[in-house]
């Protein structure tokens, strides 16, 4: 494999293990699979938990000794052997990275908590909530289940609904409210019965009916996520967020509305989308957006800043990494409450305003990021089990 191929693989081993493919990735997955027996067997050696372990140890180890291993191992290789055994390494290292995101790395950070019993269990499960009454563990499900009258399949982290095209309703023929949640942490992908992608980030809550109507698809965001639609001219997506909405028809963009946080965006990777808010006087205002656009909504002041982003940096959760560029304090302490489910309280307040610009990985324990962030403003960070205090 050249090194295109390689970063191509890995990147859907990666998302795969991480979040789920689209029908398309998959498919791209499966053609590189079968092009080969030594593809296959690499496939199935990079999706077989033990032997990543193994691979990652081994990575680390030597990344530990020899900085830039990465780009010593592009270097010497004489032969098809030896460049083989590097690409296992290369993706292998980095996929298993990202995998232990959402399994071992994050679980073994809290171990201590949860043998000491401050943290339940049960409060970090995904959760479906179903007409706001009834709700179901969707880690207790088994792959394929009925419920509330409509055939589900929930697989790796990906929650799907059996039909996409016919978009079936209920035994009943009524229309259910579903709701995910997923807790502090964790991150979920939802397939619509419409056949839309969700990838949803830690403490986000996806509001949706169990089958859309004949004029629009219409859902509610509480958190974060990055939605890849299913084209539809004639029923417009509606993606609506604490004040500000996202209108599409086709396209995939990542729209960030937590509520409590002062500030809303909707980042347009691929297509048009339009983003309406009301101001303070109730007057309504639309904006269209362009490919490689963010809408930035001051819920304060209920302004909305349009501007030129590199969308990658707004999408790198998916990854497992987190950018800030020139980001308030306080907004960053928001985002990480989240992935390592810690309290951040402030004792200065002047801090909040604070700018940074870096880069963390989500694999990283409270230990580490602290670290890092007592690099960038020394004697300012503490923590005490799960709060952490800025000072």
């Amino acid at each position: 494999m050249n090194e295109d191929q390689i970063e191509r693989i890995k990147s859907l081993l990666t998302k795969m293990l991480l979040s789920g493919l689209t029908d398309q990735e998959r498919e791209e997955l499966d053609r590189w699979r079968c092009s080969s027996e030594e593809n296959e067997s690499l496939f199935r050696r990079l999706t077989d938990k033990k032997y990543l372990e193994e691979r990652y140890r081994d990575f680390r180890k030597a990344s530990d000794k020899q900085k830039g291993i990465g780009y010593r191992l592009n270097i010497n290789f004489r032969n098809r052997w030896v460049r083989r055994v590097a690409a296992v390494l290369i993706i292998g290292a980095a996929t298993f990275s990202l995998y232990q995101i959402v399994s071992d790395i994050r679980e073994k950070s809290m171990s201590d908590e949860l043998l000491s019993g401050n943290i339940n269990t049960e409060d970090r499960a995904v959760t479906l909530t179903v007409d706001g009454k009834t709700v179901f563990n969707l880690g207790d499900l088994s792959e394929n289940t009925r419920l509330a009258g409509l055939d589900l399949k929930v697989e790796s982290g990906v929650l799907r609904y059996k039909s996409a095209k016919s978009e079936l309703t209920a035994e009943s023929g009524e229309i259910s409210i579903h709701e995910v949640s997923v807790p502090e942490i964790k991150m979920f992908k939802i397939v619509l019965p419409d056949g839309s992608g969700v990838w949803l980030n830690s403490c986000s809550r996806l509001s949706y009916p169990s089958s859309f109507d004949e004029t629009s698809r219409v859902v509610s965001l509480d958190g974060e996520g990055y939605f890849e639609i299913a084209k539809d001219a004639s029923r417009p997506f509606i993606v609506k967020g604490n004040g500000m909405s996202v209108r599409v028809t086709g396209t995939k963009f990542n729209f960030k509305a937590y509520s409590g946080d002062h500030k809303l965006s909707a980042t347009l990777v691929e297509g048009k989308v339009s983003v309406g808010y009301s101001d303070a006087s109730g007057q309504e205002h639309i904006y269209k957006m362009k490919q490689g656009q963010q809408s930035n909504l001051n819920v304060r002041e209920m302004k909305m800043e349009v501007k030129e982003v590199n969308t990658s940096l707004y999408t790198s959760w998916l990854d497992g990494l987190y950018f800030f560029d020139s980001q308030r304090l306080e907004d960053i302490m928001a985002d990480l409450e989240r992935w390592y489910g810690v309290t951040v309280v402030f004792e200065d307040d002047a801090l909040r305003e604070k700018i940074l610009s870096g880069k963390l990985y989500r694999e990283d324990s409270a230990e580490k990021m602290l670290e890092s962030f007592e690099k960038l403003m020394p004697g300012h960070f503490k923590r005490d089990g799960k709060t952490v205090t800025v000072y």
